[in-house]
């Protein structure tokens, strides 16, 4: 009896001691940060002490375009980009393995914005209409072929334009692309934060159109929900189950505190000590994209498998992938 107590008390002790087992072993893992908001749920789970919770070193490397992030993950410089599929799919079609792990910031992000100088007549009419004030405009784009310009292609062939009804320019970042549109380089931009904040807090353009919000197109709203996630290679997680165990722990705990009722102010504070936006009123601007990512739901563990699918399927629809691959091969089957 006393030897069967002896093993029973051994195996409950395996069983409770399990879950720390799985955890990080004190291993450093750098992800991806872009400028602005940036890679906030890591930003939080680094302030909040959940890295360190899971037995692993978080830190953060700013890399300014998905394209590079994912080139850098690969060449092994940081251990996780900050990626949509549209940015791994071109690396998958070539053989490159790699899987989104957990969320990170997984609303649609695009944004349509005219400067105050442009007409628009029909922006409050709803799509498709306010697509015929871009006719012959010159739009902003990140750069020539991103995301943000395939975008607005789509957009103008669903609602009867061509693509060259408009005149394409590269403008860069948020930042940059407000400067040339307030000084009329540009008529409108396709942008994503803090792009729409800057707008609303300084009243020097105008929000026409937010993918994470507006329910029109239908096929831009599907998007949200398997935004930009945080990816690793299928070599680190084979390598590495433990860690990725703990980094989908941690961001799980920094989901619950930045969507938490009465977190806001300390998440505004947490943002601060990695980025500020140094211009005018630059604080509210921080504020206001961080309430807009907010309310579209963009901070989320959780990784939605149709919308993933809605991005690929949006890759093939504008030609940019002649077939859609399936949504395993992007996303960890135990991810959230």
């Amino acid at each position: 009896m006393k030897l069967f107590r002896v093993a029973s008390a051994m195996v409950l002790a395996l069983v409770a001691g399990g879950g720390a087992w799985a955890q990080g072993k004190g291993e450093s893992v750098k992800f991806q940060d872009y400028p602005g908001i940036g890679n906030m749920l890591v930003r939080v789970a680094i302030s909040k002490g959940y890295c360190d919770k899971y037995g692993i070193k978080c830190s953060l490397q700013p890399i300014p375009s998905g394209p590079l992030g994912a080139q850098a993950m690969l060449a092994k410089s940081i251990d996780a980009s900050f990626i949509p599929a549209e940015i791994m799919v071109g690396a998958i079609t070539k053989g490159a393995k790699m899987k989104m792990v957990v969320g990170g910031a997984v609303a649609n992000t695009a944004n349509l914005i005219a400067g105050n100088h442009t007409p628009v007549p029909n922006a409050g009419k709803g799509w498709p209409a306010f697509m015929q004030d871009l006719k012959g405009k010159k739009i902003g784009v990140p750069a020539r072929g991103s995301l943000m310009e395939t975008t607005t292609t789509w957009m103008l062939l669903k609602s009867g334009l061509k693509a060259e009804d408009v005149t394409f320019v590269a403008v860069g970042g948020p930042v940059t692309a407000y400067g040339a549109l307030v000084s009329k380089q540009v008529d409108g931009i396709m942008m994503f934060e803090p792009g729409p904040s800057l707008c609303d807090v300084l009243g020097t353009c105008k929000v026409i159109w937010r993918g994470a919000l507006d329910r029109q197109p239908a096929e831009q709203y599907a998007l949200n929900g398997g935004g930009s996630n945080l990816v690793f290679t299928q070599d680190y997680i084979e390598r590495n189950p433990h860690v990725i165990e703990s980094v989908i722990k941690a961001v799980k705990d920094a989901d619950a505190f930045i969507n938490g009722a009465g977190n806001f102010e300390e998440t505004v504070k947490i943002a601060e000590t990695f980025f500020k936006f140094d211009m005018p009123k630059g604080d509210e601007v921080l504020r206001a994209s961080l309430k807009a990512a907010l309310e579209a739901k963009a901070y989320s563990a959780a990784i939605n498998r149709n919308s993933v699918k809605a991005g690929l399927d949006f890759l093939v629809e504008t030609r940019q992938i002649d077939k859609a691959p399936p949504v395993s091969e992007f996303v960890f089957d135990k991810a959230p």
